[in-house]
């Protein structure tokens, strides 16, 4: 009987393993392609066509060629809709491998557990120490990393020189006064002054904020004085002609084109236009100049992180990519091409780049030193859309000191 027992055990314990293996084998089959190539996904809101699109499509196949084993799979999702995507993803158990994500929301979807959790990884890499801080931290939570920076860049003020030539402005303007003033000069009948992006989105919250800063008050003061005169500064900007009241469908991208056509002479926007500018009009005439200020001197910092998705099967694969993307000599010639800026302090400092060598894009360097970064914890999507909806209904013609008022209620409670 006992002899039978330790057959049967031997048989169930056998069958088990072979079933494991069986199991390990498929994963291993269902992660490569017909030609045994190991299959890596992408999502990334990085618009096709843009510079940041050529840069992802140049890495991409700089790694393949470099890695014949590799082989990626890279799905574009606007990037008003990667946030439910990402949710959808969770719930039906079908996100990708590596994900770009906008740095401020990397923290919620890390709470959510949609990243995965590579410490270990990245001190084994040793190199976070050669990022700017700010850039660094918004990849982490509780002192753990879930992703690494991918770039950082800020917003300044492009001009159109022509247009201020024609409108006898000799110098570009400091302050708010100087900036509503300058608008209103360069403001022709359908030609505005002025172009910023306020569509119902996460790129207006990152137009606004600056403003915010530099009146002297911060999201946990919403309701305050400052900061309705910050929102004030840009309805009054409507209501003078100076800016289109299209603006609050306007998404950065639609801003570009605005001052493109020369239907504005100033356009609020980041670094990744100017390749756009120098392929696309060649024969305009522009410059950039740093965000006016009131109390102080402010920008937002902006950038894409890397992150790993916590189901992820190719963690190995996709981490070793991550890691080949950070070079240096990668790295630096990609965010030359993509127009983005490093936040690799090393790679920022490094004179033989276009961001130490060229004009404009130096004027983004620079405008860096006063940039802050969106920390406002795992609330921020919630956070930002109250301040959304406090643009649009300032701009389509409510009363500022009762949508301030309102949003702040709404605001408050998200905080950390």
């Amino acid at each position: 009987m006992k002899k039978r027992l330790l057959i049967l055990v031997s048989v169930l314990c056998l069958v088990f393993l072979a079933a494991c293996n069986n199991s390990d084998s498929e994963k291993s089959t269902d992660n490569k392609n017909a030609d045994g190539q190991v299959v890596i996904t992408i999502w990334d809101y990085l618009a096709p066509d843009s510079s940041s699109d050529e840069e992802q499509k140049a890495l991409i196949k700089q790694y393949e060629s470099e890695n014949p084993n590799i082989k990626f799979e890279r799905t574009y999702i606007p990037f008003a809709d990667l946030k439910t995507k990402l949710l959808q993803g969770i719930a039906g158990n079908s996100l990708p491998d590596i994900v770009v994500i906008d740095n401020p929301d990397h923290q919620s979807f890390i709470e959510a557990g949609v990243f995965a959790d590579i410490t270990k990884e990245v001190e084994e890499w040793g190199q976070a120490d050669k990022y700017y801080p700010g850039a660094m931290d918004s990849a982490k939570l509780e002192g753990k990393y879930y992703g690494i920076p991918n770039n950082s860049n800020a917003l300044a003020i492009y001009y159109n020189k022509k247009m201020f030539e024609q409108a006898s402005i000799t110098k570009t303007p400091q302050n708010w006064d100087e900036f509503a003033e300058t608008a209103k000069k360069l403001t022709d009948g359908d030609v505005k002054g002025f172009a910023m992006a306020g569509k119902k989105s996460e790129e207006s919250t990152f137009q606004f904020l600056p403003y915010i800063w530099q009146s002297g008050a911060d999201l946990d003061s919403f309701d305050s004085s400052e900061a309705k005169k910050a929102l004030k500064l840009i309805q009054n900007l409507v209501n003078e002609g100076s800016l289109s009241k299209n603006m609050i469908n306007w998404d950065q991208s639609d801003v570009l084109v605005q001052f493109q056509t020369q239907k504005a002479a100033m356009m609020e926007n980041g670094p990744w236009q100017i390749p756009i500018l120098e392929k696309d009009s060649p024969d305009l005439d522009w410059g950039v100049f740093l965000m006016p200020q009131d109390k102080n001197a402010a920008s937002v910092l902006g950038g894409e992180n890397w992150a790993i998705t916590a189901d992820s099967e190719n963690k190995k694969e996709a981490w070793d990519f991550l890691k080949w993307t950070q070079k240096p000599d990668i790295l630096g010639p990609m965010h030359e091409l993509g127009g983005r800026l490093p936040s690799r302090e090393d790679l920022g400092s490094d004179s033989q780049y276009i961001w130490q060598k060229d004009e404009n894009v130096s004027v983004f360097m620079e405008q860096l030193k006063s940039a802050k970064p969106r920390a406002y914890g795992t609330k921020y999507p919630e956070i930002s859309s109250n301040v959304q909806e406090a643009i649009q209904r300032a701009i389509t013609g409510e009363e500022v000191d009762k949508v301030m008022d309102d949003a702040a209620k709404k605001i408050e409670p998200l905080l950390p």
